[in-house]
């Protein structure tokens, strides 16, 4: 019942979210749901996207790639991958029906149903056989995973022998506390506490369910100063779609983000994981 009702609780959340979107059913919108990568670009769906271009790379994403893409929100990344990365196959699992069925229906529209699946899904129960997939991705959805543990054990399992695992994260940085206000703000996320620790712990959990030569790169620094300004923007009444912000003439520092909303939110740490399967020897 644990899952059930955190699964519940996940797909209202972004349910709600979705549906606050005025041009949710605007294919000439992007309905990007991430965070972003702000090193250069100034708005919105453009860190968007450059952070699954970010993740693209760490992923080793190319041509031949059969991809399992696990917390896809609107598959946004899908397309691009399949478009830019030239990804010959994506299956696509999400626990938001109303998310999946936006989706479906923007990658029939661009035409690429034959190469992008998209349904219904657990990323911690995963519904296909071991060595299925040369690569996994879960772009900013694993900190909702029921546990992020759990789906570690389901990435090794249907991985191929030397598949690649990359993970765009959110957690809490070295040195926060893990105490009741984490916890507390942790439920309002629908984050489950058990997926409360910090680099070097999520780098030994990834270890212990199997996985080598994991790689850790932090873009916090990228991340967090721009949603500062996202977020004081979106109070004024400015669609995501319209804000524009400037890192390299107004960056207000991760203290910022991390004295603030970051500590409200329960993180304020931000990285690319890669890992991969022992090939057979």
């Amino acid at each position: 019942m644990a899952f059930l009702q955190d699964q519940f609780q996940v797909s209202e959340l972004y349910t709600n979210i979705a549906k606050r979107d005025p041009h949710l059913q605007d294919p000439n919108f992007p309905q990007w749901l991430n965070f972003g990568y702000w090193k250069e670009e100034t708005t919105y769906n453009g860190a968007c996207a450059a952070l699954a271009r970010k993740l693209a790379e760490v992923a080793e994403l190319k041509a031949g790639d059969h991809l399992l893409d696990v917390g896809f929100g609107f598959a946004e990344q899908d397309l691009l991958w399949v478009r830019e990365n030239n990804v010959s196959s994506i299956i696509g699992l999400n626990t938001t029906e109303l998310q999946v069925e936006i989706a479906q229906e923007r990658v029939a529209k661009a035409g690429l149903s034959d190469r992008i699946k998209l349904q219904v899904g657990s990323a911690t129960q995963i519904p296909f056989h071991e060595n299925s997939f040369d690569k996994l991705t879960a772009l900013e959805c694993a900190f909702h995973f029921d546990t992020r543990e759990d789906f570690f054990a389901e990435a090794f399992r249907v991985l191929q022998p030397g598949g690649r695992l990359a993970i765009a994260d959110c957690l809490p940085r070295v040195g926060r506390e893990i105490n009741f206000w984490l916890r507390v703000n942790s439920k309002k996320m629908c984050i489950p506490f058990p997926n409360q620790y910090d680099r070097h712990t999520y780098v030994e959990k990834l270890k212990k369910h199997g996985f080598v030569n994991i790689q850790a790169l932090s873009i916090s620094e990228y991340v967090w100063p721009a949603m500062v300004h996202y977020f004081a923007q979106i109070s004024q009444g400015i669609s995501k779609h319209d804000l524009v912000i400037d890192l390299q003439k107004d960056n207000p520092g991760l203290e910022a983000w991390s004295r603030n909303r970051g500590w409200f939110m329960a993180f304020d740490d931000y990285l690319l994981f890669s890992a991969e399967k022992p090939k057979l020897n």
